[in-house]
């Protein structure tokens, strides 16, 4: 994975993303990646998370799951001092 990615949205339109970070859940064993195009709404950085599997995004449709996610992005935005917060695609 580099560090720019690529998302279809609803219409159709292509928009380009930067990668914020991606892990391994020890819980689900499945790949999760967080990214941005650092847009920000009320002095908050927003992004968003989805599933990667074998090269391909997959929505994150489990409350288990998104609350693995916000977790992990917690626990990084304290460590950098930035605030992140996740958005629907």
């Amino acid at each position: 994975m580099n560090n720019k990615l690529k998302v279809k949205n609803d219409k159709g339109e292509e928009k380009e993303f930067d990668i914020l970070f991606s892990f391994e859940s020890e819980n689900t064993h499945k790949n999760y990646v967080v990214y941005t195009d650092f847009n920000k709404e009320n002095d908050i950085i927003k992004c968003y998370a989805s599933i990667y599997e074998d090269g391909k995004l997959s929505p994150i449709d489990t409350e288990a799951e998104n609350n693995i996610v916000e977790e992990m992005i917690k626990t990084l935005s304290e460590a950098a001092k930035v605030t992140y917060q996740i958005t629907d695609n």
